[in-house]
């Protein structure tokens, strides 16, 4: 009780930007109860879970915002002893608020010393360890734990074993990886010097040239919390000082230079073009994801193009050169985490809208997919607060993304489990076969399979195979995948064995976008699906060897598919074509391209 009453009494007196905001509190005759301010993109630890690291601008926009709010504290003469990611916490607007007093001390006088040996292991600074007396030094030390945790992944002292990583903290003993910037090694040995006097003043370390000489962002998008963001090349770099931004993101920045200001058709008539309008068959690399993805950023596509100085090429020509330019562009440029599929998708998306036919045409005769032609998504479950996301393809499969970034899926006929494990191996087994390891995700798996099946309307039971179908009413499954309450999963008997081997793995969710007007699914297949909640309409972009698809369900549940090279010859209504650029703009999303459009927010799971 008084260890809370404190932590109240010092949070009550703080207010800054960066400090989460004090409401008020009250208690009954068993609970204390604290309002804060609502930060609802979480902390920065899970962010850091869904992106393994972040960029160096990143870093400094992150760590720029968490000093200020020290500094504030110090200022007080309040001793934080608990900083570290779990406790920053994101805003809206992705801007960083240090929360979690209970650990808090206030300082008397000065030269003032506390000895109670408190914190968080990793982040613990030697002279706590040693209860020799710790001030306002512990807090420049835990600065340092995070910068490098930032940067490489882990903290710094982090090893199995409590008494290893004491030691290590005791020895200062830690590794700093050479692809670091020679500014973030500086300013990390200075942080963590053993030393409480030798480590920097708050003041002292914004002048360091790891802030004064990098680039620091005004901002970050909501989707870099899944995501890496795309910097401005200009703008990041950085002089010798510094020694550069690290390696894989100076080759994402490289790459973008390259090719962003790479008009989409201009070089189409010059690249070979296959005589069938094949791409070479890759199969796509899943990255993370949605409520978690990292990925290499893609250069942004194009909108704004000076057409006068060159004439238009024919549109199937474009079109087809465009499958061309992507399969050259994979053995120019390497994209070692963005699926090539998505890619695809994109770059036709965008020739079809650059040609598009000004004004509503609806003449473009409707396509008559085949059976299995158009997979879509028909029902889904957002429960990344917990498990993951969960959704049910027009084939009957039903799969799980999990938080780990694993996937996990049932065949159409439930007879055999496929895995995609976190480095992207696929693995399948019957159900009779299932390994150990993996029985907790099939049993969730199963779970989220039986939920939909109980709780949402079911999609269609064919595969749109009509120019214009009726389709199941999916807006339970648009409103109303929230609603699951704390599950309660049956475990089924599964063999223990470990039979299974890897193969090439069936279509799977690669990444999801949520924002609170729509929600946006790739699968690896190269399937773009957008589903707009205020009217319930839906786009469907296929993708083929040798054909894109269009399909489109509007407001009365009817499905109408068309040939992309037929829409972008004869143009479409207004309402498809709107949609073509909203989905332009959450594919953009998806690669990690900041958009020309004010970007919306990402909304978060509500708390299950």
């Amino acid at each position: 009780m008084e260890k809370m009453q404190r932590e109240i009494h010092v949070h009550s007196l703080l207010k800054h930007p960066n400090v989460v905001g004090f409401h008020s509190h009250f208690d009954d005759e068993d609970n204390i109860y604290i309002i804060l301010e609502l930060c609802s993109r979480k902390s920065l630890v899970q962010m850091l879970k869904l992106r393994k690291t972040f960029t160096e601008p990143e870093v400094r926009y992150f760590m720029k915002q968490i000093i200020e709010g020290v500094r504030y504290l110090h200022s007080h003469c309040v001793l934080h002893r608990d900083l570290k990611l779990g406790n920053m916490f994101l805003t809206d607007d992705m801007g960083v608020k240090i929360g979690d007093f209970g650990l808090a001390a206030k300082l008397e006088f000065q030269g003032d010393r506390k000895r109670t040996m408190c914190g968080t292991p990793n982040y613990i600074a030697p002279e706590v360890l040693g209860k020799i007396g710790h001030s306002f030094e512990a807090d420049v030390w835990a600065l340092g734990c995070i910068l490098y945790t930032m940067l490489v992944g882990k903290p710094p002292f982090e090893t199995t074993s409590l008494k290893e990583t004491y030691s290590r903290i005791k020895h200062n003993k830690y590794i700093i990886p050479d692809h670091l910037s020679p500014g973030a090694k500086s300013i990390i040995t200075a942080l963590l010097s053993s030393d409480p006097d030798e480590r920097p003043p708050l003041e002292a370390i914004l002048d360091h040239p790891f802030f004064t000489e990098g680039y620091v962002p005004d901002s970050l998008p909501p989707s870099s919390c899944t995501t890496a963001p795309t910097f401005p090349v200009t703008k990041v770099l950085i002089s010798d000082s510094t020694g550069g931004i690290v390696t894989n993101d100076f080759c994402r920045l490289k790459r973008e230079s390259t090719l962003q200001r790479r008009d989409v058709t201009a070089p189409l008539a010059q690249l070979k073009m296959y005589s069938d309008g094949n791409v070479p068959n890759t199969k796509p690399k899943s990255s993370s994801s949605g409520a978690g993805a990292k990925q290499a950023s893609t250069p942004k596509l194009r909108t704004k193009h000076n057409h006068g100085s060159r004439p238009k090429m024919p549109v199937t020509t474009a079109l087809k050169n465009v499958m061309s330019t992507v399969s050259e562009k994979k053995a120019v440029v390497s994209r070692p985490c963005t699926p090539v599929a998505i890619e695809t998708v994109a770059e036709m998306l965008q020739t079809c809208l650059e040609h598009l036919p000004k004004g509503e045409n609806q003449g473009t005769s409707k396509y008559r997919p085949q059976p299995g032609e158009v997979l879509w998504v028909t029902k889904w479950v957002d429960y990344s607060n917990k498990y993951g996301f969960g959704y049910q393809l027009s084939d009957r499969t039903v799969g799980v993304m999990f938080n780990d970034k694993s996937r996990i899926s049932f065949s159409p006929d439930r007879s055999s489990v496929q895995y995609l494990s976190t480095d992207d191996k696929a693995h399948s087994f019957s159900l009779s076969s299932v390994p150990s390891r993996l029985s907790k995700k099939v049993t969730l798996l199963d779970y989220f399979s039986t939920y939909m099946d109980e709780h949402l309307i079911k999609g269609p039971s064919s595969d749109l195979a009509s120019p214009t179908s009726p389709i199941g009413d999916l807006k339970a499954s648009e409103a109303s995948e929230c609603a699951i309450r704390s599950p309660s999963p049956k475990r089924k008997g599964t063999d223990q064995s470990q039979a299974g081997g890897t193969l090439q793995p069936c279509p799977y969710l690669v990444q999801w976008n949520r924002t609170p007007k729509a929600i946006a699914m790739y699968l690896s297949n190269g399937t773009f699906q957008m589903n707009l909640f205020d009217d319930h309409t839906k786009l469907v972009l296929n993708h083929n060897d040798s054909d894109h698809l269009i399909t489109y369900i509007n407001e009365e549940r009817l499905a109408s598919t068309y040939r992309m090279v037929q829409v972008t010859h004869h143009g479409c209504s207004d309402a498809i074509t709107k949609r073509l650029h909203l989905a332009r703009e959450r594919m953009r999303e998806m690669m990690g391209v900041v958009s020309d459009a004010s970007e919306e927010e990402v909304e978060e799971s509500t708390d299950l």
